[in-house]
């Protein structure tokens, strides 16, 4: 029971000022950029957009923990789903200090290679699949929004908007999105701890044999564990040996791009069949991708 809330509360503590960041950052663009300094900004080739999005985190290195509201804001200002996406999924890999407690813990350039480069094309093949499903079907988020709804009061967000200072606006939206944000990541985070309580190591390695099996198991793992990109990797090292290249590269990228806490924030924000649907995008170009690793060596 010690362990369980040990490791309960430290998810919370470690995340918590990643989610507030995330929060402000969301607010900020959702109150100060409007779509026509998107558009104005956004380059006019796709591809390039795109490009660009997936390799923002190396100048905006947001954890995981805060990256859904800031993509959902994104979207709403006009940013296609694809570029979105990208960047939501490509961001908390393509990151400073991920890439350096990668390389601290495998002290190997190919796996920070697998995990950086793979991410982010990863990252682009799911961005332009998203897209080509959702095209028809714009109307991806959920009704009950902080920003379209009425404040607490029952005011009209109208009047809201003009009563009060665009300043005040952004921190009380950062506050209502921070607290949206942080109840279901607690829920995630007590989920995501009894498992790590409950199953051993032991059993895992007991199912360490080659094939596909090690793949199924590192990304239920990540899904499962739903650990901070910054520190997963020093989890995943102690695999290695056992489960090998493709199994840890599956563990190394799922899990920043999706797990058990932002499958609940993303399904607070975005309707559920988009949600399932990523989801299983998400999960089904990742494992296919391990395969493909597998079949050419999966050298480091």
């Amino acid at each position: 029971m010690i362990r369980w809330a040990n490791i309960f509360i430290s998810m919370i503590l470690e995340a918590m000022p990643f989610i507030l960041i995330g929060a402000l950052i969301s607010s900020l663009i959702q109150v100060f950029i409007s779509e026509e300094i998107v558009k104005k900004f956004l380059p006019k080739s796709s591809f390039i957009s795109i490009i660009i999005a997936a390799l923002l985190g190396l100048v905006l290195p947001i954890c995981e923990c805060a990256i859904v509201p800031i993509a959902r804001s994104l979207m709403k200002k006009g940013v296609p789903i694809a570029v979105a996406i990208v960047f939501m999924l490509s961001v908390p890999i393509v990151n400073p200090v991920v890439i350096a407690s990668t390389f601290y813990a495998f002290k190997s350039i190919n796996i920070v290679l697998i995990r950086v480069v793979g991410g982010m094309i990863i990252s682009i093949v799911i961005g332009i699949i998203m897209s080509l499903i959702t095209k028809k079907n714009k109307n991806i988020f959920r009704e009950s929004s902080i920003y379209e709804s009425s404040c607490d009061c029952g005011c009209e967000v109208i009047d809201y908007f003009n009563r009060k200072s665009k300043v005040r606006l952004c921190l009380e939206h950062g506050s209502k999105e921070f607290l949206n944000i942080l109840r279901y990541y607690i829920f995630g985070s007590f989920l995501s701890s009894m498992f790590i309580v409950l199953v051993k190591e032991e059993t895992l390695l007991n199912y360490s044999n080659k094939g596909i099996l090690p793949i199924l198991i590192m990304m239920a793992l990540a899904f499962l564990l739903s650990l901070c990109s910054e520190a997963d990797a020093f989890i995943a090292r102690g695999f290695l040996e056992y489960f090998g290249v493709p199994a840890i590269s599956a563990f190394l990228i799922l899990g920043p791009m999706i797990d058990l806490k932002n499958t609940i924030i993303l399904n607070s924000y975005f309707k559920k069949s988009f949600t399932i649907t990523l989801v299983i995008v998400i999960i089904l170009v990742v494992f296919i991708s391990s395969l493909i690793l597998s079949l050419l060596g999966g050298v480091i």
